[in-house]
């Protein structure tokens, strides 16, 4: 799968939409409140080291899980600050299986459409 690919599934879910809060080159997916105009991030993209990358959410034993059975391919949020970084992984999108990328995705954003409400 491609950064494309994933970022255009991410944009395809109720509430989606593109922004760039740290920068061009750095393009996050927010998903807005159906009551407010809160939105809260659930999929970052950027390139680290000349490799793609995806930033999710999940709860912190999911979190936990994915880094000990995906090691070196999925690790701690890489610019989390540390109150996030046991919610928030990277994942190297070249070394995780396409489905598993998806499903992160939607993990991602149903854990922040939940915060929102």
């Amino acid at each position: 799968m491609s950064t494309k690919e994933l970022l255009e599934y991410c944009l395809a879910k109720e509430g989606a939409y593109i922004d760039h809060p740290f920068g061009d080159d750095y393009p996050v997916v927010k998903v807005k409140s159906k009551k407010s105009d809160k939105a809260r991030i659930f999929a970052e993209f950027y390139t680290l080291d000349g490799r793609e990358i995806f930033t999710f959410s999940t709860d912190a034993d999911t979190a936990l899980t994915l880094r000990m059975e995906f090691e070196g391919s999925i690790t701690r949020g890489w610019h989390c600050p540390p109150i996030q970084a046991q919610y928030k992984s990277t994942a190297y999108i070249d070394s995780v299986p396409d489905e598993l990328l998806l499903q992160l995705a939607d993990m991602s954003y149903q854990r922040n459409l939940e915060k929102l409400k």
